[in-house]
């Protein structure tokens, strides 16, 4: 495979996200990371990510294996071509179709979203 793409929120890199890049990128030969906008996030996930765009992109830019960072702010990958394989994770509610899908499995249990679950604040009715 030529060109892989790999579309995550990255909020709060985490080792699960390390690996599962490494898993995306011994498929090709050059991965583009898709970041997920701030909007998508919030449309899909129904909050917004707490680490911003602009960070998540230059964090992104500057790990081993990526050779390409882009926004991702639809349901359609931010690119196209026919040697692209779009790599899709297989506990994420945002799923890709087409002829050139890949599953990956995250070897780790950690995720943005438990992160951020974790340090949301207690409901105001469980503090009083």
């Amino acid at each position: 495979m030529s060109v892989g793409y790999l579309a995550c929120s990255f909020d709060m890199l985490n080792v699960r996200d390390l690996e599962l890049i490494a898993q995306a990128r011994a498929l090709c030969t050059r991965l583009v990371a898709g970041v997920f906008s701030d909007e998508f996030i919030t449309d899909v996930y129904g909050r917004a990510p707490l680490v911003p765009l602009h960070d998540r992109v230059a964090l992104l830019s500057h790990i081993r294996g990526v050779d390409e960072v882009v926004v991702h702010s639809g349901s359609e990958p931010a690119i196209s071509s026919d040697d692209t394989v779009l790599f899709c994770v297989s506990d994420d509610v945002v799923q890709v179709e087409g002829d050139y899908v890949i599953t990956l499995v995250p070897n780790r249990e950690t995720s943005s979203r438990l992160l951020q679950n974790a340090l949301n604040p207690l409901p105001r009715s469980a503090v009083a």
